[in-house]
């Protein structure tokens, strides 16, 4: 499980109600909005330099804790591969991004499975608007029109970094996101 905040990115790892891992890191979207000022609309180089960032960061810093949880779920558990689920904010809106719908609606967001090639499809297609033309983007509230660029690229590169092919969401939070990445 992981939820995106504006501060920190918190990593759960578990099965149903057993989790083994929890870490909260220093990457979180206003964070990394400060840290990477951009154009209006953002260059492509801003992107570049923000994706290396991340990448560089999750080598560093997420992976050597991460990893190690995520080998141990997959011994552990042998059911087939580690699946990410996405809660709070950055995650909901994706969701509602992706469903197109102007209304929050928990059973349509909750059916969202975001693959990661879609993710990167909408990575590019928000770096490349003004924040007027992002404000008008259906799903995407207009006060999160300016962080939503880094919350889909944090979420873009963890998926990168550790092979998920897909992004589920919970919008009830973590308790409910654990019986969603049951597989049982």
């Amino acid at each position: 499980m992981l939820d995106v905040g504006g501060g920190s990115a918190e990593f759960i790892v578990g099965q149903g109600d057993h989790k083994h891992f929890r870490h909260s890191f220093p990457l979180g979207t206003v964070r990394l909005l400060e840290k990477f000022p951009h154009s209006d609309p953002p260059r492509a180089e801003e992107l570049a330099a923000c994706r290396n960032w991340l990448r560089t960061f999750l080598e560093e810093e997420v992976r050597p804790k991460v990893e190690p949880a995520l080998r141990w779920e997959t011994k552990v558990y042998s059911g087939g591969p580690t699946q990410l689920v996405g809660t709070g904010g950055t995650a909901s809106i994706l969701s509602r991004i992706e469903a197109q719908l102007d209304t929050y609606d928990r059973d349509r967001m909750e059916a969202v499975r975001l693959g990661s090639e879609r993710l990167s499809w909408q990575v590019e297609r928000l770096w490349r608007l003004p924040l007027e033309a992002r404000k008008q983007i259906v799903g995407l509230p207009p006060n999160r029109a300016d962080v939503i660029l880094m919350g889909a690229a944090i979420y873009e590169a963890i998926m990168s970094q550790f092979n998920f092919r897909e992004l589920r969401i919970s919008t009830r939070g973590l308790r409910f996101a654990a019986v969603l990445a049951d597989p049982a």
